[in-house]
């Protein structure tokens, strides 16, 4: 995708994310604080402990990407007006993705540090809109030529980067409403 075309990319994720985390906490809004933390299986985590890595996992990203875009940008810079992706694929959908490796970025908040599905749906909300501000004042065009590396997804810029993260979030969201469904 060339530069020009890149417009609006870092929007329509973050619409994304938000409206995919909305729909979620409208469909479970009627969970018990039992049903949220209970653990399917031993070791298993609960609805609850999905929610909060999710959280986890992108404060994470955040950290990093700000980190990567103080010493990269100025190169990206360099390389604005050449074309940069601004999608990728759903990377846990891929068969060689290691989902195991979660435990990396645990949840805070677990069936023995309980909390509301209320401060829960907050603590995401707010990590989400500190992810918003990240991006606000940064050109797309910078964003698409930040470049870092994941060692499970491989090379990524850095609206790749929010892309796979509301993937990410999406990945658990459909694990959390089939844990409650039952």
């Amino acid at each position: 995708m060339s530069a020009g075309e890149g417009l609006g990319a870092v929007s329509d994720h973050l619409a994304r994310m938000h409206d995919q985390r909305e729909a979620l906490f409208a469909a479970i809004a009627d969970v018990s604080d039992a049903e949220l933390w209970a653990r399917p299986k031993p070791k298993k985590w609960s609805a609850g402990e999905h929610l909060d890595h999710t959280r986890v996992l992108n404060r994470s990203f955040r950290r990093l990407f700000a980190v990567a875009w103080p010493l990269l940008a100025p190169l990206a810079r360099l390389r604005a007006e050449r074309p940069y992706a601004t999608d990728i694929e759903d990377v846990y959908e891929r068969p060689n993705m290691p989902l195991w490796v979660g435990f990396l970025w645990p949840p805070r908040r677990t069936p023995a540090r309980p909390c509301s599905l209320t401060e829960l749906r907050r603590a995401l909300t707010d990590e989400h809109d500190a992810i918003a501000r990240f991006y606000a004042d940064r050109p797309e065009a910078v964003l698409g030529h930040v470049v870092v590396w994941d060692p499970a997804i491989g090379r990524i810029n850095l609206i790749q980067g929010l892309r796979v993260g509301v993937h990410h979030d999406l990945h658990h969201y459909r694990i959390v409403r089939r844990m409650l469904e039952r």
